[in-house]
Order: structure tokens, then sequence, then C-alpha cells
């Protein structure tokens, strides 16, 4: 898709992590679980959901956060900042915290997920709520309706 104005530059806090996003995103998110509130010490983490090649990294990253195979966090060695999250989908998808962009400004979550969990008062501007994740039988029907009517830059 040529809407998209790819590719993107990212850095860490620091600058010595720089990032390029070369492939469209499947879909924004909103993660509300406890562990991702922990992790960001935030009401939620956002994402933006990439093919696994969509994503090059340059610099020294290390894995912290939770250490499960399905979801390895990566960050910056120097200054910690959450890069994003390898393994998604048995590794075809990467979720890249998308506040590391040059230009994050478009950015708008299309699901939030663990609502369950969301802290009062938050509001995330998702179009989608899940009290959990959602269902893998509903991915494709919700990165096709992000492909149409998700926010691009």
């Amino acid at each position: 898709m040529t809407d998209w104005k790819l590719p993107w530059s990212a850095s860490c806090l620091c600058g010595r992590v720089r990032m390029r996003v070369t492939a469209a995103p499947m879909v924004t998110l909103a993660c509300h679980c406890r562990g991702r509130q922990k992790l960001t010490s935030g009401p939620y983490s956002l994402s933006l959901m990439l093919p696994a090649a969509g994503l090059e990294i340059e610099g020294a990253t290390e894995i912290g956060g939770e250490h499960r195979e399905e979801s390895v966090h990566h960050f910056c060695a120097y200054c910690k900042n959450w890069l994003c999250t390898s393994g998604i989908a048995g590794g075809q998808f990467v979720n890249f915290r998308p506040t590391m962009l040059a230009d994050a400004s478009w950015i708008v979550p299309y699901i939030e997920s663990y609502v369950s969990e969301k802290l009062p008062g938050v509001v995330s501007g998702a179009k989608y709520s899940f009290e959990k994740f959602p269902e893998p039988h509903q991915y494709p029907e919700l990165m096709a309706g992000f492909a149409k009517d998700g926010a691009k830059p």
C-alpha cells in the first residue's frame, strides 16, 4: 500500500538504538493488562503489530520484562526503553512501540485488549474492545478492518 508513506524512522530515548519500519502495520492496539501497566508505568501499552521482517533494529538491545517464549521484550541496553516484543503468533509478527517513531502523532489504537483490567477513567480511543485478547480467528477480520479504516500518517 502506498498510503503508508514508508519507511518510518524511530529511536529509543537516548538514540543509541535506531529502528526502521519498512512494512505496513497489521493493526494498532492498546493492552490494558496489569503486566503491561507495570512494564510501562502507564495505563496501557501501545503497539503497532508489524510483520516480523518489517522492523529493522540497529544498536545494542537486551531482553527484559516478562521472559516468555511467546513474547520476548526487547529494550535499549543503555536507556532501557521498551522497543518491541517479538515472538507474536509463533514469530510471524512483532509488536513495536510506536512512541519510538519520529512522528507518532497519528497513532490511534484500533483494538484494545484486557479491558477487564483497565484502570478507571482510561480512554484509549480504540474502535474495538475485548475483555482479554481477541480470539485468533478474529484477527483476520480486525486486520482487514484496520487496513481499510485504521489511522494512517
